[in-house]
């Protein structure tokens, strides 16, 4: 008797299904099992045995500040306090042991976490260590896999490296997230989760943020030609008080016609977007349909489950190279139309980007959008469209055209101008072709045109602030280089380079919008103020919880996977880390304060030299000192402020300037109604009315508009 334990009763079903149809026989459905022919298929509920917290290794409630930092030796487990979960172990205890039962079958999910799943059942639930213990992998969930996947099954223990990851990664995120959670919780009298990768993320939003938030438009002046709809522009940028350069460039540019001088035009085939990764996927659903990175996860598993997509959980947009027959079984499935074609390409299947799963596929079942809810049939038409794009037949060929155009004299410029059309759709019937192309017009080489260059002012732009698709990009490549090839992209990755994995981070994204650190509003991510108090905190606290930390630990679980270090070393790494920060961490409590942050001081008062800090109030940030200083000197700014008759906007940059006297910039208008900018000073003694003291200023012109 051959018992296969499978992760959830969903997938016992399906495998029971399948085993069914291939043997002609009925299953029997059993209270915890099913039975088809020589096999017994039962299942677990997910995790069924978890870590102890740390009070039971005291037998007690033990204060969350005491017996810190505690390292559990051996690590303890218990099954989830759940009258069905006992029940259910009990049944799969019965059946491992059962004397007729000569081999195992471990059929978790197809990733550490499932390998996890099952063997912690074994470990804690099977007597006879001698009975054979195999694995059932499942690329999809399609009856023919799961037939010819039991056939071709392996030993469990070539699963191993899989196992010593998932178990390091369990124990090093107890490690942290128990010691460090109960600390600096204590210290900040109020609950904050503390994590190895939820961090990270926070940090991250959170210095985006900052910096939109500092960021200080620069205004410049650009140089350009709009005539006839031909616009032309020159690369440099010049400060507003360079009237006289500006005007000297614009009437040489201006003193002739410009002149073609070359014309290239060439065809090139546009390649097709790559086949999706679980983050490229929920970038894309995240942009197109505004779904959350769990909820794009949660769908694809529903499609996985239910037989319509390869196993979703993976980081490669390619695809392995023992795969090319069942793409060409795929296309022969799929392509009614005799659109599509076989293209064995390192572009699509290349081993070396590959770990454990191939890039998202349709499987060979044929989707019924009758029984698809509304977002599993726009992630599913999202996946196979990507397949479909990818293998498509007729290329897709662009003509793309550049004309130089030679203006000025005393400053001459080549100035070059590019257009693109496409001559043929390929792949893009598949998505559209809008905004591809962008037709300049017609011209020959020494032709005459008519320019009239002038000064346009621009202003420097702030930092994005993330969005699904940034923040995932960051995540799988949190340190990538402008010049890092794609190459260089999966060495860093595949070695442990990057935040969290394509298995925890859609979670953990969630937990952190669920904590209160961080939302997301419209595919844009925010920090709120409990993000805002969890990170200045640690930063006060000396608990290095940054992206180049995470990734640090992320690479010791990297090397258990790849046998370089044992489970017990990486484990050792991660409590030599906490002892570190035990040794030094800062032992100052914070109140409470509704997780309003007290920031670092902008500068010092004016008046009685005492620093300056930015607060949150219901009308907006306000600038003034701590609360025992307010007692003292009154001094305070408003974000929103009349100043001179114009309506100033202050930010935290801005105060941080004025107090050091370094003149940031208001615009304003004269008493003929010309507007003008100069820079803003404060002046050491206050303005008094009424009995009130307000800040008084100054102003230094810097140039006229």
């Amino acid at each position: 008797m051959k018992v296969i334990i499978a992760e959830k009763p969903s997938l016992g079903r399906t495998i029971a299904t399948a085993i069914s149809k291939s043997l002609n026989t009925n299953a029997l459905n059993n209270k915890g099992y099913i039975t088809v022919g020589d096999y017994i298929v039962t299942y677990a509920y997910g995790h069924l045995l978890t870590l102890q917290d740390m009070d039971n290794y005291f037998g007690k409630k033990i204060k969350w500040n005491e017996n810190l930092p505690f390292y559990p030796n051996p690590f303890k487990f218990q099954l989830k306090k759940d009258k069905g979960v006992k029940e259910q172990f009990n049944v799969i205890r019965a059946l491992i042991n059962d004397n007729k039962t000569d081999e195992i079958i471990c059929a978790g999910d197809a990733d550490r976490e499932g390998e996890v799943i099952v063997r912690l059942i074994l470990h804690f639930g099977l007597k006879n260590r001698s009975k054979r213990i195999t694995r059932l992998w499942l690329p999809d969930q399609t009856d023919k896999t799961i037939v010819t996947q039991l056939n071709q099954r392996k030993a469990d223990s070539e699963y191993n490296n899989l196992y010593n990851e998932g178990a390091a990664r369990m124990y090093v995120d107890w490690l942290l997230g128990i010691n460090l959670t109960r600390d600096v919780s204590s210290k900040a009298n109020s609950l904050l989760n503390i994590g190895r990768v939820i961090c990270p993320i926070v940090i991250e939003i959170y210095n985006r943020q900052v910096a939109i938030e500092h960021f200080i438009p620069e205004k410049y002046y650009a140089i350009e030609s709009n005539v006839n709809g031909l616009k032309l522009s020159l690369k440099d940028k010049f400060a507003l008080n360079e009237n006289d350069k500006i005007n000297l460039i614009c009437n040489d540019l201006n003193s002739n016609k410009g002149i073609v001088t070359d014309i290239q035009t060439r065809d090139v085939e546009k390649q097709s977007p790559k086949l999706f990764s679980l983050s490229k996927l929920q970038g894309f659903c995240g942009k197109k349909f505004k779904l959350k990175p769990a909820e794009t996860l949660a769908v694809v598993q529903s499609l996985y489950e239910k037989g319509y997509v390869t196993y979703p959980r993976t980081n490669t947009e390619y695809l392995s190279e023992n795969e090319k027959q069942t793409v060409l079984h795929l296309l022969e499935v799929h392509d009614k139309n005799n659109v599509l074609l076989f293209k064995d390409s390192k572009r699509i299947f290349d081993d070396s980007k590959i770990e454990s799963h191939s890039a998202l596929m349709p499987t060979d079942k044929i989707a019924n959008y009758d029984s698809f809810s509304s977002n599993e049939k726009k992630v599913y038409q999202a996946i196979f469209a990507r397949f479909n794009a990818v293998f498509w037949k007729e290329p897709c060929i662009v003509t793309e055209t550049e004309a130089t155009i030679h203006v000025g004299r005393q400053f001459p410029n080549d100035l070059k101008i590019k257009g693109q059309a496409v001559k043929s759709k390929g792949w893009m019937r598949v998505y559209g072709d809008d905004g591809v192309d962008k037709a300049i017009p017609l011209l020959s080489i020494n032709q005459t045109l008519d320019v009239d260059f002038k000064p346009v002012e621009k202003k420097t732009q702030p930092p994005k602030p993330y969005t699904v698709e940034s923040l995932g990009n960051w995540m799988v490549h949190p340190f990538k280089k402008v010049t890092d090839t794609e190459d260089d992209e999966y060495k860093a990755l595949l070695s442990g380079c990057e935040i969290g994995t394509e298995a925890t981070r859609s979670g953990i994204i969630d937990k952190a919008t669920q904590t209160g650190y961080i939302s997301l509003t419209d595919n844009v991510y925010s920090i709120e103020d409990k993000g805002r108090y969890m990170v200045e905190f640690l930063n006060k606290s000396n608990l290095d919880l940054s992206p180049q930390r995470t990734v640090e630990l992320q690479k010791d679980l990297k090397k258990v996977y790849n046998s370089k270090i044992t489970v017990d070393e990486c484990v050792k790494n991660a409590i030599a880390f906490l002892n570190q920060y035990f040794e030094n961490a800062s032992n100052k409590e914070m109140p409470e304060s509704q997780f309003k942050n007290e920031p670092e001081s902008l500068g010092c008062c004016p008046w009685c030299n005492q620093p300056v800090y930015a607060f949150k109030s219901a009308k907006g940030l306000f600038f003034t000192h701590s609360k025992e200083d307010r007692e003292n000197c009154s001094f305070s700014l408003y974000e929103k402020q009349k100043i001179f008759g114009a309506e100033y906007h202050f930010t935290n940059k801005k105060v941080e300037a004025l107090l050091a006297h370094k003149l940031p910039k208001i615009d304003l208008v004269n008493k003929s109604g010309a507007p003008y900018t100069a820079g803003l000073d404060i002046l050491p003694e206050p303005h008094e009315f009424n009995g009130r003291k307000y800040p008084a200023f100054k102003t230094q012109l810097l140039n006229k508009k």
